[in-house]
Formats: structure tokens, C-alpha cells, sequence
């Protein structure tokens, strides 16, 4: 479990050292060797168009995040996400897919807080169609498989229509709860 934590962190950690460290240079070069801190509120690295791949012991992804714009502060170690996608595969095919206007990254890499226009997408498997879940805040916990939520949210198949307030879905055991006032409409096949 560990080690998957550290798969998934390493590939944003090298990208974000990296940008640091050219920011760094840049800054060095620039001012002739009198580096001034920035404000707390400015960011140490901005990268764009970064994807990064947490892949399992058979050396096959896992878990794909990417995004147009990551912003990190340093001050509380705060990632900033902008349009991020989070895929999760199951023996080798898409099973789960998120994305968002934004998310926040947490430190370690564990927790994704996306918020708005969130669509989470689970294919369509042997017994089962595509499930749409609409909301405007969800929060993805990678490594344990979980997404949850406290706000309203939609589901949508092929033949039905669900709103609730309300979930957590565990896609790796493939159980949704639904948290309170479920209103539910099926139509006929």
C-alpha cells in the first residue's frame, strides 16, 4: 500500500522539483544572485499539461491524474489543479473516470477534492451499463478506491434517473451508498 502511494507521488514530486528548481535558476541568473522570497501567497511552481501515472505490481497503471495547470504553494503545501481528469483501471481497461473545473491535491498525494461540474464516470460492464454521478464537489481518496460526497448529486443509466444528497461509492468493491433524500425514476427498457 505504501509503495503505491509512493508510485503515485513520485512521478508529481520529479515533475515538481524539476519546475522548482528551474524557477530557482531562472530567479538566480535574473537577479544576479540576490534572490528575494516571494510572498506567501505566490506559488514556488506552476507546471502545465502534466500527467502522472501510479502503476500496480504488474507494472500496469492504476491511476492516471492529469491536468491543464498544477499550482503548488509551498507555505501549506497545497496543490492546485486545474481541469483534472483522474482515471482508475481495472485489468487493464478504464473502470473509473472523474473530472472537474478544479481539485486541490493534498500534500501526501492521498486526497483529490474536485469541485465543479464533477462527472464521475464507471463503464459499462458485463451485467451492468455506464453510471453518470453529477455533482459539484467530490472527494477521491486514489489509493482506497473510494469517492464521496455531502452535496447533491445525480445519477443517470441507461434506465434510470437517480438524485440524492449525498454518496460514497467504492468502486473498488463496486458499492454506491447513497447518503439521504433518494428520489429515484426508472424507465421501462
Amino acid at each position: 500500500m505504501g509503495a503505491e502511494r509512493l508510485a503515485l507521488a513520485f512521478p508529481v514530486l520529479v515533475a515538481a522539483l524539476l519546475a522548482a528548481l528551474t524557477l530557482w535558476l531562472d530567479q538566480l541568473v535574473q537577479s544576479g544572485g540576490n534572490r528575494t522570497r516571494a510572498a506567501d501567497s505566490e506559488p514556488d511552481f506552476v507546471v502545465h499539461d502534466i500527467s502522472a501515472v501510479q502503476t500496480g505490481p504488474d507494472g500496469r497503471p492504476r491511476h492516471v491524474l492529469m491536468a491543464s495547470r498544477m499550482t503548488h504553494y509551498a507555505t501549506d503545501d497545497t496543490t492546485l489543479l486545474e481541469q483534472p481528469r483522474l482515471s482508475h483501471f481495472r485489468d487493464a481497461r478504464t473502470e473509473i473516470q472523474a473530472r472537474a473545473k478544479q481539485a486541490t491535491l493534498s500534500g501526501d498525494g492521498r486526497t483529490v477534492q474536485m469541485t465543479g461540474d464533477v462527472l464521475l464516470v464507471r463503464a459499462a460492464g458485463a451485467n451492468q451499463g455506464e453510471l453518470a454521478m453529477r455533482t459539484q464537489e467530490l472527494t477521491v481518496l486514489p489509493d482506497e478506491g473510494i469517492a464521496r460526497t455531502r452535496a447533491p448529486v445525480t445519477l443517470t443509466s441507461p434506465t434510470s434517473r437517480t438524485d440524492a444528497v449525498g454518496l460514497e461509492f467504492d468502486y473498488d468493491r463496486r458499492r454506491l451508498t447513497l447518503l439521504s433524500n433518494v428520489r429515484a425514476s426508472i424507465r421501462p427498457r
